[in-house]
């Protein structure tokens, strides 16, 4: 076989036997994962329930005290000071949420580890086995368990934590071995001798002696759970994650700067407590005892207030799902939200990329998104997932992808662009290497035009913005790939490529997609949600608000609040 047939063919298909074995498990073994599924989803909730419903100063006060009796008053002060920056920047929820999923998949991924560990210990064939898949564990990207964690899941938390414990648990194995190895052989040998079964030697002398390893290796569990909550944000699993993910794909210092302050804020705190944990006599203090069960009856009694004070009912609630790094959708959606919870319905945004938030929808995990673009861009989802989503309709006819450059650039055309190569540095900046939008510029533009020559990089929105805004305040010219409508139209001066082949394909449409049940679970919103329409200059003057305006996501309700007021004749005919 020559090279070239090498390069152009899959000589072993080891990606095309994962999948087969992916498709298999999941027909075979679908409600054994969704039973895993809802339990996990229970337990999360559980805890996130225990963390989000007291005050948060109750939380704070418990943790202090966990703090003090742990590791004295500065760890104590410091702790205090370090939540209340948390509530301070407002991003408590967001906390909880995270160091909820941190501490059920910690557990989870703790529980598996220790038994591991031990069989690993005591048997030196399990070890020889397990050593090598734990090689895997750790060095294969954790994007990848992803993958069959979104098929074998559906979209939520759960994937997230399913990835979270596979990555997190192989310190947990390999310390809880090297701790029961490093014994002294004659203090086992001395318990042997004295005719102990090796139940009791295990349970008496090595897991005692091994208790420092064991416990250092709890510690990195939970430090290497808390570092995955990014990864969970990018499949709807909420949390500090989410925002770093939209942080990310909006080019966002600020918000990435606060949802990483807590991140940091929480591994240290969770790092010195599990640390002293271990160095610690169990035991607590009758002083101590007795202050932990006031500030418990005092957060109970502050619970009980806030949740009589929340009582009530509404019409029920709509899970929203927003696209990571689309901002046309992010603003229709936060209209969205004003409007419904106007006339009494509670809405909860999920955000997640586009394809697993098409996943979820049609699982019903979701219920709506304003953002998919047909018929091109997102028609791969429909057609994997068209038969248990419901389309609403289109809400803008004007959607278009583009090859944009800075407005004073020497070309106006596509067809100009090779022999201008080296105007823009022999580079065209495109975003992610799955999008539509790629695939049109590799498939259609490139041999189109006679672009062979020129670089193609692809790697992120977050990216290709960054990259499109530095050029622009150097004065450099740029192409990049883009889309309308995009608030980065008012925020930079830029010109469309003209297209005179029609590469990139007509207008789009941008639709409103829900799951298959929801026009018969809410009528109402479906029958509003198929009325709605909206121009690109009423769409670009919502992004221009909240996003051109330096605001945080913090402050987007503010702003669309104060959009809809002054567009209140627009606005009342939505519901009409």
């Amino acid at each position: 076989m020559t090279a070239l047939a090498l390069a152009t063919t899959k000589v072993v298909p080891l990606g095309d036997g994962a999948t087969h074995v992916v498709d298999f498990v999941t027909t075979t073994f679908g409600g054994v994962f969704d039973a895993i599924r809802i339990v996990f989803t229970g337990m999360y909730d559980g805890v996130d329930w225990a963390l989000q419903t007291p005050p948060f100063w109750g939380v704070i006060l418990i943790v202090a005290i966990l703090a003090v009796w742990l590791r004295g008053w500065v760890f104590g002060v410091g702790t205090v000071a370090g939540l209340l920056l948390i509530a301070g920047i407002d991003q408590w929820s967001n906390a909880m949420d995270t160091l909820a999923l941190v501490l059920v998949s910690a557990v989870i991924a703790v529980a598996v580890s220790l038994p591991l560990g031990i069989l690993a210990a005591r048997s030196k064939a399990a070890s020889a086995i397990i050593r090598p898949v734990l090689d895997l564990m750790q060095t294969m990207p954790a994007f990848v368990y992803l993958i069959p964690a979104l098929i074998l899941f559906r979209v939520g938390v759960v994937p997230g934590m399913v990835a979270t414990i596979v990555f997190a648990m192989a310190p947990g194995v390999r310390l809880t071995e090297l701790g029961i190895r490093g014994v002294d052989s004659e203090l086992v040998e001395a318990g042997r001798a004295f005719g102990s079964p090796p139940g009791r030697i295990l349970r008496q002398i090595q897991l005692p002696l091994a208790m420092p390893s064991i416990l250092a290796g709890v510690n990195q569990v939970i430090m290497l759970s808390l570092s995955m909550v990014v990864i969970a944000g990018m499949v709807g699993g909420g949390g500090l994650g989410r925002d770093i993910v939209q942080a990310l794909s909006r080019v966002d210092v600020g918000l990435g700067f606060e949802a990483g302050v807590a991140v940091v804020i929480l591994a240290i705190i969770l790092d010195r407590l599990t640390a002293a944990a271990g160095q610690a006599r169990l035991r607590m203090p009758k002083r101590a005892l007795a202050v932990l069960g006031a500030a418990l009856l005092v957060v109970i009694g502050g619970t009980a207030v806030t949740a009589a004070s929340t009582a009530g009912g509404d019409k029920g609630t709509v899970k929203v799902a927003v696209f990571n790094g689309w901002p046309e959708g992010e603003a229709a959606s936060y209209l969205w939200k004003h409007m419904l919870e106007k006339e009494g319905y509670t809405v909860r945004f999920e955000y997640a990329d586009a394809g697993p938030a098409f996943a979820g929808l049609s699982t019903g995990d979701y219920d709506i998104a304003f953002d998919g673009w047909l018929p091109t861009t997102h028609a791969q989802y429909l057609k994997t997932y068209g038969k248990n989503l419901t389309d609403l309709g289109a809400w803008n006819d004007e959607a278009k992808l583009t090859i944009a450059v800075n407005k004073d650039a020497p070309i106006d055309s596509l067809d100009e662009l090779a022999s201008h190569a080296s105007t823009f540095g022999d580079r065209l900046v495109g975003i992610e290497p799955g999008a539509g939008l790629t695939e049109a510029v590799q498939q259609k533009v490139i041999p189109g035009y006679g672009l062979q020559k020129l670089d193609f990089v692809t790697s992120s929105t977050p990216a290709m913005l960054a990259e499109l805004s530095s050029a622009m305040k150097k004065g450099d010219d740029v192409a990049v790939t883009l889309w309308r409508p995009h608030w980065a139209y008012d925020q930079f001066d830029l010109k469309d490529l003209k297209d005179p082949k029609g590469a990139l394909g007509a207008a789009e449409s941008i639709h409103s997609i829900a799951s298959a049940d929801f026009p018969k679970r809410q009528p109402q919103i479906a029958e509003w949600v198929k009325k709605f329409r909206m121009s690109s200059e009423l769409l670009y003057s919502l992004e221009n608000a909240m996003f051109n305006s330096g605001a945080d996501s913090g402050q987007y309700d503010r702003i669309v609040a104060q959009w809809m007021d002054e567009h209140a004749s627009y606005v009342d005919g939505l519901t009409r």
